[in-house]
């Protein structure tokens, strides 16, 4: 399928998905493990399950009973998790915050989903606090209090109104987890520096025009996230050796720190969406573990020849920027499965010939003249996108590509298709709008998986009849062309949903359409039917097919134009 840049924009990278499934379930085993050792304790020879976990969210006066179930055990100071998320709290009732100071040995705190404008001094009391999540609510500050939580790994901060990352995080030794996306971050405190063992960072979707230097010492990270702000650089990575996604896309960035090089455990770069005209020459060497690579969307005319030492990439987004040839060693990439390289100024792609791992090609929007003959070598080529090119003929070779399933030539130059079109088997949609063919060959029929085919926009003035052996086809579509005639034979495709002939030179239709049960959008404006009575035509497209309905219980056939009136041009 075609990447664009709006949905990459839109949607969570993949790795960082992955991350935050197997974060939540790390700690799902621990709530698991930590109900196990609890248990129950004895009172008087008698068992008596320990309160030691809130979670109901119900009412504050669940709250409260839990609180005194807590004193009269003598137990506040073993309760471990208290989640109060989604209870519409905008502040935090003296009663809460004086239970807070005696939580010594809480674990997590779970505040999210809240209206709350400031987080209480008390939190700095929780000293055994492992999970914190703020998250969606309203803040617009952190306490100072908050950096004394030196056993916190997670902090979610995500969906508030924060303007800083303020110094006190530095303090947050243990920390592992950092989420902050979402907020109006315009800076980030040089104290970051101090979380030697984070691991996840996400800044995304903030208002941050500058990273400080001390980043280069966050050495344990291994997922980098700053997408969606206003940086213009990238901090100096080159010591982030755990690194595995670096996410800067959607910046304003002008070039790259070499030292990106460095970075042997990195699998995802992505820089889409900046303002790069260049890619350092030798930034690709060190990168052997790189799967998957997003440059879209920048002002690159050329890329470095070292492009081709990516052993190991699987995806590689390069379109809408401006280059003109792809360099010699980028057919060294043969473990490429996924290029899309659409919007540029490409004449030729003879460089991918090679990548015989390729399911996904798109090269739509460039000034190509014509597929290489090579192309049979993809043999594992399941989708070509090469609409928008200058491309004049379809190469016989394309036939030899078994296992293609989507091919879209739309607005190219074709005036004619190879019948070897006819052995793409496993074809299942098929989009040749926008071109100047007057006549599909035969072998159309034997595409026996076709289910939609797109001649709008042609020359053509007749339909071949071997259409109608494509029985699993769902949607045709033939606006405008200079069709003359339908073929009785397009009954027989039962399948059919979508039948659209608008702008056409129709004056009759066969009554056989009427036998398509499945149809449910029949676009048939803009003909002459001069074989139809006005008074039919004017009810629109229902009251027309009813026509054919008893015009075929009577055997009336339509009306067929003369061979001379259906010449081609």
């Amino acid at each position: 399928m075609v990447r664009t840049a709006e949905k990459a924009t839109n949607e969570d990278d993949a790795e960082q998905q992955e991350r935050r499934e197997k974060l939540s379930q790390k700690q799902k085993e621990f709530h698991q493990q930590e109900k196990k050792r609890r248990g129950n304790v004895s009172k008087n020879g008698k068992q008596m399950k320990v309160c030691t976990t809130f979670i109901q969210k119900t009412s504050k006066e669940g709250l409260d009973k839990f609180i005194r179930q807590a004193l009269q055990q003598k137990n506040i100071d073993g309760v471990e998790v208290l989640d109060l998320s989604r209870h519409k709290i905008s502040e935090l009732s003296p009663k809460i915050r004086f239970y807070m100071r005696m939580l010594r040995k809480l674990r997590v705190l779970n505040l999210h989903g809240n209206k709350l404008r400031v987080v209480p001094s008390e939190i700095g009391e929780m000293l055994g606090l492992k999970n914190l999540a703020l998250n969606e609510n309203h803040l617009t500050e952190l306490p100072v209090e908050l950096g004394k939580l030196t056993t916190l790994e997670t902090l979610d901060l995500r969906y508030n109104r924060l303007k800083l990352l303020p110094a006190q995080v530095g303090n947050l030794k243990s920390l592992k987890s950092l989420f902050v996306r979402f907020n109006k971050i315009t800076a980030v405190a040089p104290e970051i520096g101090n979380l030697a063992e984070l691991e996840f960072l996400t800044l995304r979707n903030n208002r941050i025009t500058e990273l400080p230097a001390e980043f280069s010492k966050l050495t344990n990270l291994e997922l980098f996230d700053v997408q969606n702000n206003f940086l213009t650089q990238l901090p100096n990575v080159g010591n982030m050796k755990r690194l595995e996604t670096l996410d800067a896309q959607c910046n304003r960035i002008v070039r790259l720190p070499v030292e990106i090089g460095n970075l042997v455990n990195l699998r995802r770069l992505q820089l889409r969406q900046n303002r790069l005209t260049e890619i350092p020459a030798g930034i690709f060497s060190g990168l052997k573990n790189l799967v998957e690579l997003d440059i879209e969307s920048n002002s690159l005319t050329t890329l470095p020849a070292d492009i081709g030492r990516l052993v190991n990439l699987r995806t590689l987004y390069l379109g809408r920027n401006k280059i003109t040839h792809l360099p010699a060693e980028f057919s060294h990439l043969v473990q490429l499965e996924e290029l899309y390289l659409e919007f540029n100024q490409l004449t030729s792609i003879e460089q991918i010939v090679n990548l015989v791992l390729l399911t996904v090609l798109n090269v739509s929007t460039n000034r190509i003249v014509s597929l290489p003959a090579g192309i049979t070598n993809l043999i594992n080529l399941r989708d070509l996108f090469a609409s928008s090119n200058h491309i004049t003929e379809l190469i016989p070779e394309i036939g030899q590509v078994s296992s293609l399933a989507q091919v879209d030539l739309d607005d190219n130059q074709l005036t004619l298709l190879p019948k070897e079109i006819g052995k793409l088997k496993r074809l299942r949609s098929l989009n040749l709008e926008g071109n100047q063919i007057k006549k599909l060959p035969a072998e159309i029929g034997k595409l026996s998986e076709l289910q939609v085919l797109r001649l709008g926009f042609n020359k053509l003035t007749r339909v071949i009849p071997q259409i109608g052996t494509l029985s699993k086809l769902k949607e045709l579509y033939l606006d405008e062309n200079r069709l003359r005639l339908l073929p009785t034979e397009l009954g027989r495709c039962s399948n059919l949903e979508i039948l659209s002939f608008n702008e056409n030179n129709l004056d009759d239709l066969p009554n056989e359409l009427y036998q398509l049960d499945q149809l449910r959008l029949f676009g048939m404006d803009d003909n002459p039917l001069a074989n139809i009575p006005a008074e039919v035509t004017d009810n629109g497209s229902q009251e027309v097919f009813n026509f054919l309905g008893k015009r075929l219980a009577n055997r009336q056939p339509q009306q067929v134009p003369s061979d001379d009136e259906d010449e081609d041009d």
